[in-house]
């Protein structure tokens, strides 16, 4: 796995949760910002999903696959289904769930690192 993209994706991640929280506070509906940051989020979330998959079909790691690819692939899911969440429910509480879905994702990317690095150890 490259740790500088899981670094850069942690930090527009939480970033992307601070911006969806103060959409909140001010009560006002996702909008363009929030829309572009899913996008980036999202972008840089399938290239992780790539580069990891395709190190482990390459590499000689000893990792659970199914675990793994199954990280990847639901950090790959959450934000599209968050987001369709948020447009569908255009009140405080829609986007609310994208500053949830800000703050699991970190969580997950540093699963996705653990279940790698523990094959390598």
């Amino acid at each position: 796995m490259i740790d500088p993209l899981q670094t850069v994706l942690i930090v527009v991640s939480l970033l992307f949760a601070a911006v969806a929280a103060v959409h909140v506070a001010l009560d006002r509906p996702t909008g363009g910002l929030l829309l572009g940051l899913a996008a980036l989020l999202e972008l840089g979330l399938l290239a992780q999903a790539v580069i990891g998959i395709a190190q482990l079909v390459s590499g000689d790691r000893d990792v659970n696959g199914v675990v793994f690819v199954g990280y990847l692939l639901a950090t790959c899911v959450f934000v599209p289904l968050a987001t369709l969440w948020a447009l569908g429910e255009r009140s405080r509480g829609g986007t609310a769930v994208l500053v949830v879905a800000g703050l699991v994702l970190p969580v997950l990317i540093v699963r996705i690192q653990q279940v790698w690095t523990a094959a390598g150890a």
